[in-house]
C-alpha cells in the first residue's frame, strides 16, 4: 500500500487529525530561522540525529539511513508553513509490519529562544516515557538542541541497543 492510499485511508485520517499520541516540548537558544533551517536540511539532520547517519532528500521526501547504510525511516513533507510548522509522514523501515504514522513540529519564537513542539500520531503502540517512541524523540530532540546552540554534533544513541534488525 503507498503513503497516498494510508493517508486517504478514513481510519488513519481520523487517527491522524485527532490527539497526538505523544507530544513534548524543548526550548532552544537560537533563531526561528536556524531551528526551520536544522529541520529541512538533510545535511543537517545527519549531524544530529542520534541515529540516522545519512539523510538524503529529494523534493519534499527525506530517507533517513542507519550507520551500516540501511533505511531507517523515510519521511514525506504533506504540509509546512514556513519557520512556523512541518508535518510530515513517518514510515519505519526498521519492522516489517510497521505502520506510517505522522509528525508534527511546531515551531514558536520566544525572543533569544523558540520553543519547539513535537506531535506524534497514528502510533502503532502506546507511549511508554523512557522507551521506544518517547526515547527517539527526547534523544532526538537532545541532538537538534545541541547542535544549533553548539554547532557540534552529538548523538544522543544508547550503544547498548546498536542497530535493530
Amino acid at each position: 500500500m503507498s503513503v497516498q492510499d494510508i493517508l486517504h485511508d478514513q481510519q488513519t485520517i481520523a487517527a491522524l487529525t485527532g490527539k497526538p499520541d505523544f507530544v513534548m516540548q524543548t526550548y532552544i537558544h537560537c533563531t526561528r530561522d536556524a531551528l526551520w533551517e536544522a529541520l529541512t536540511d538533510a545535511d543537517q539532520m545527519a549531524e544530529y540525529h542520534f541515529l540516522a547517519r545519512k539523510v538524503t532528500q529529494e523534493n519534499e521526501i527525506y530517507r533517513h539511513y542507519f550507520e551500516s547504510g540501511a533505511p531507517m525511516f523515510t519521511a514525506r513533507t504533506v504540509e509546512a508553513d514556513p519557520k512556523h510548522r512541518i508535518v510530515s509522514t513517518f514510515e519505519p523501515h526498521w519492522e516489517e509490519d510497521a505502520i506510517i504514522s505522522q509528525s508534527t513540529f511546531l515551531i514558536d519564537d520566544e525572543g533569544d529562544h523558540c520553543r519547539l513542539t513535537i506531535e506524534h500520531r497514528g502510533l502503532k503502540y502506546p507511549v511508554v516515557p523512557g522507551e521506544g517512541v518517547g526515547d527517539g524523540w527526547s534523544r532526538w530532540a537532545a541532538g537538534l538542541k545541541s547542535w544549533l546552540e553548539t554547532g557540534r554534533a552529538i548523538r544522543f544513541a544508547n550503544p547498548a541497543e546498536g542497530e535493530p534488525r
